[in-house]
């Protein structure tokens, strides 16, 4: 009898693990990828083989097979995810508590208490709801919709969010930021978002509305900090140095409110080229490839400048920029334009340690800031994007970067026709001598 038992269970065993091996590959021939199509090295067990994403995007968003999957529950690094189909025949995926890290946001990953999304296809475009529940019992929902277009090799999704109040936002994306307690923050913000896969290039564009921050004590801050630098330069609102600052570093300083949505937008190519290079491409072409192929992302405003100079960095960029920005807005209220400009110029670096105009006019050009000529005024502006970079080019070859100086001088608003003549051309002929190295 123990015999038959024996040989029974060593049977029932045997065909386990048939049927394991069978069904592992029936789902690997199904899935397999065609020939050029995007793929993905998977593990069942011992066994590894490649399957073909989109073949797999279609069965599980298949109006057959998604009910199937209604009720499982997988676990993953965002979180738990669950799959749903509702009565009007909508997929649901779900993940809740749901994370991600983003490590120029903070060490602690975003998280939400719940994302939800809904999802239909036809043919091959992909749509649907998502829903987007912060963490914490007084924060309401964030709404928006997606779309997408799979093909055999890419899967290109865009989604947009609807306004939501801005400090919401600051909730969700860095909710450990110190001054979200006593920021009174007014305003709405929208989003939208793209994502090419599997490359990994993406675009994120917010859309700001009625912007409006108090309570951060902003303007003390910046008056404790604007004489640590020494003597104030002082200048008049049309001193050419105020001019030049502003076209070298914010051209749109008297239109915006402080910020521009453009500085929070960003966009990420490829890493590497995803073709390789032919023979014969010419050097410059390279170089344009690999241009494309680095984050973009708009100057910092004035405004949110003058809050990185009163305020310790943040180890995180991204929580740095949020956090200048709720700076950068309240400085727009108080002290206002003229009065935040001339405090940046009086505590602005501008090479080897110097601080302030004043101090870089009477170290460069030998006279107060009020003074300076024309295309000094220029030279100094041209300084201040990287000024220690520019002051070793100065002393090695005797110039500026002089392209960049003439760009500075056709962005300086508000003056005639016969000035900007006079000034380009003085900008072209300067020859200024570089002061020796301390």
């Amino acid at each position: 009898m123990k015999v038959v038992l024996r040989f029974v269970l060593y049977v029932l065993a045997a065909l386990g693990v048939t049927a394991a091996i069978a069904i592992a590959l029936i789902v690997k021939l199904a899935l397999a990828p065609a020939q050029g199509e995007w793929s993905q090295r998977v593990s069942v067990g011992p066994v590894g083989f490649d399957v073909g994403v989109p073949t797999v995007l279609r069965l599980v968003t298949a109006s057959w097979f998604a009910p199937q999957m209604a009720g499982r529950t997988f676990d993953t690094r965002y979180g738990k995810v669950r799959f749903g189909w509702t009565e009007a025949n909508v997929q649901e995926v779900s993940c809740e508590p749901c994370s991600l890290n983003v490590p120029e946001l903070g060490d602690k990953p975003v998280q939400v208490e719940r994302l939800l999304l809904t999802a239909r296809r036809d043919v091959d475009a992909l749509f649907g709801n998502l829903r987007i529940t912060p963490a914490g019992a007084t924060a309401s929902e964030l709404r928006g919709r997606w779309n997408g277009r799979l093909t055999q090799k890419t899967l290109s999704l865009s989604a947009d969010i609807d306004d939501a109040p801005i400090g919401q936002w600051y909730q969700v994306l860095v909710p450990a930021l110190p001054e979200l307690q006593r920021a009174r923050i007014g305003g709405t913000a929208s989003l939208r978002a793209t994502l090419m896969l599997p490359e990994g290039s993406f675009s994120v564009q917010p859309r700001l509305v009625m912007f409006s921050v108090d309570g951060l004590g902003a303007e003390g801050l910046l008056e404790s900090r604007a004489g640590s630098c020494g003597v104030s330069a002082r200048l008049a609102g049309d001193a050419w140095l105020m001019r030049g600052a502003v076209a070298a570093l914010d051209a749109d300083f008297f239109q915006h409110a402080g910020y521009e949505s453009a500085t929070l937008a960003r966009s990420q190519a490829p890493a590497t080229p995803t073709v390789a290079q032919p023979s014969g491409v010419k050097a410059e072409k390279v170089s344009a490839m690999r241009t494309l192929a680095t984050p973009t992302q708009a100057a910092p405003t004035l405004n949110e400048q003058v809050a990185r100079l009163i305020l310790p960095p943040l180890p995180h960029p991204a929580a740095q920029q949020l956090r200048d920005m709720l700076y950068a807005v309240e400085l727009e209220r108080a002290p206002g334009k003229q009065r935040l400009l001339q405090a940046y110029l009086d505590m602005a670096p501008w090479g080897e340690g110097l601080c302030g105009a004043e101090a870089a006019a009477r170290r460069y050009f030998k006279r107060p800031a009020r003074q300076l000529e024309p295309a000094q005024a220029i030279w100094m502006a041209t300084m201040l994007r990287d000024p220690d970079a520019t002051l070793q080019k100065w002393r090695g070859e005797g110039q500026i970067d002089k392209p960049r100086a003439r760009h500075v001088a056709e962005q300086v608003r508000e003056i005639t026709n016969g000035q900007r003549v006079a000034l380009l051309r003085g900008v072209a002929n300067a020859r200024f001598t570089a002061p020796a190295a301390p």
